[in-house]
């Protein structure tokens, strides 16, 4: 089955399960500041090999709801044989050449069954679209994963930078040590450290490449697209914009809904409705049923004292069967108990859920808020020590300070920087959490777009 046609049916459950408010185009996300992220987000629908695995999910589901659909069509069945045989009879005093020809077809209806088969349609139906959510949610948690990653990318970039300026500075420290060593102005144990430092830096300049080349390997891998070079990964981590009204009319309007609109309590919803299926079935099952049979045959008769003595016969039959079964051992009052107290169990889960989702959107907010405020901070920090490293170059052009003094300020200004994109990094993906929490991540909107 082609997976486009049975994934058409997702913008409309990506219709009913999520529509973004207003407010959200107030808030920031990785790929609104990185449109290049925005197509990797789009590509992973169907090129990450966790989304092909769940795609194959989804075409399971679909044939478990094709067979659950056969209960209400009809079955056909029979069987046909011709075959030769000769026939040993003492009555004619010899052999007897005997040719066979037989056959039956029937087709057989479901007629009425009190309602149970076509509640075994609707299971299967409910089980394709917990599958289809299912997709969905799975998709969400892996832009979560996918947003994480490429600003790490562009941590571990800075990073790699840092430590070819910090390299740099202690190789230069080094040669500056080994030329007074060379000229008897220092000791061999004044310069032990400095060699050391040298040994260091080198050392932390190769691991965090590796560093780097790793995380690009493992993001290929997880989003199923080429790896990504040095040139197209951002410089940096853009400044995003924090607007708490707009995180507020979001909390406010999902903790106003009856239902939350996420996808594990749709499908907990999903999942009672399952269980009040299976007790209307378990009920029915020591009632009579009835099937509507037509059919034709061919086979032999005797119609004489002599057995032996046999002609074919044509029939054409049809009517109405029933089947009744009296006693199964109370095996369908266990079955009715059990799928009451599953239900019961979804009911649990599904109000535990309300609760700790209203709680973790407004956990999740307030850190949304502490992210923000300590970005500010960093950013602030980071203005500042720019501001010093660009006072040091300009005291240097001027020959107010020395090289080293500017390679120190150089030094700082990037542990700020780091500092500051590890902090604009948090606060993008807290932003992405409490949108997937409250229902409104905007990336859900890829699986419609891949699949139209």
């Amino acid at each position: 089955m082609n997976i486009r046609k049975l994934l058409a049916v997702l913008p409309l459950l990506a219709a009913s399960l999520w529509a973004a408010s207003p407010a959200v185009n107030e808030m920031t996300l990785p790929e609104t500041l990185y449109p290049q992220l925005d197509v990797i987000l789009k590509q992973a629908v169907q090129q990450s090999p966790s989304m092909v695995n769940r795609a194959l999910d989804l075409e399971i589901a679909e044939n478990t709801r094709i067979a659950a659909r056969s209960n209400i069509l009809p079955n056909v069945g029979g069987y046909y044989s011709v075959y030769k045989a000769w026939d040993d009879r003492a009555d004619l005093n010899g052999r007897v050449k005997v040719d066979k020809l037989a056959y039956a077809f029937s087709v057989t209806q479901p007629v009425f069954h009190w309602g149970e088969r076509m509640n075994y349609v609707r299971m299967g139906e409910i089980q394709e679209k917990i599958a289809q959510g299912n997709y969905q949610d799975g998709y969400r948690l892996l832009a979560q994963e996918i947003r994480s990653q490429y600003l790490q990318l562009i941590i571990k970039k800075l990073s790699l930078e840092r430590s070819r300026v910090i390299n740099k500075y202690n190789q230069d420290v080094r040669n500056a040590a080994e030329d007074r060593l060379a000229k008897k102005v220092i000791s061999e144990a004044e310069i032990f450290i400095v060699r050391l430092n040298a040994e260091r830096a080198l050392i932390d300049l190769e691991r965090t490449g590796l560093d780097l080349e790793s995380a690009k390997q493992s993001f290929a891998r997880l989003t199923g697209t080429p790896q990504l070079d040095d040139g197209a990964i951002p410089d940096m981590v853009a400044e995003a914009p924090h607007t708490p009204e707009a995180f507020e009319r979001v909390l406010a309007g999902f903790l106003a809904q009856k239902d939350p609109p996420t996808i594990a309590a749709a499908n907990l919803r999903s999942q009672i409705k399952l269980e009040d299926l299976t007790y209307l079935n378990q009920k029915t099952r020591l009632r009579p049923k009835f099937n509507l049979t037509l059919g034709t045959s061919q086979d032999e008769q005797s119609y004489t004292l002599n057995v032996a003595q046999k002609y074919k016969v044509n029939s054409l039959f049809g009517g109405l069967s029933g089947s009744w079964t009296l006693f199964d051992g109370f095996s369908a009052k266990a079955g009715q108990r059990s799928a009451l107290n599953r239900r019961r169990q979804a009911e649990n889960d599904y109000r535990s859920l309300t609760d700790s989702l209203a709680r973790e959107a407004q956990a999740q907010l307030k850190q949304v808020d502490f992210s923000a405020r300590l970005m500010s901070i960093a950013n602030r920090l980071l203005a500042a020590t720019k501001g010093g490293f660009e006072v040091k170059k300009t005291d240097y052009a001027r020959g107010v300070v020395s090289e080293n003094d500017v390679t120190l300020a150089n030094m700082n200004y990037y542990e700020a920087l780091i500092s500051a994109n590890a902090a604009r990094a948090d606060y993008l993906a807290k932003v992405g959490v409490f949108l997937g929490t409250v229902a409104e991540d905007p990336v859900l909107a890829n699986v419609a777009l891949a699949h139209k």
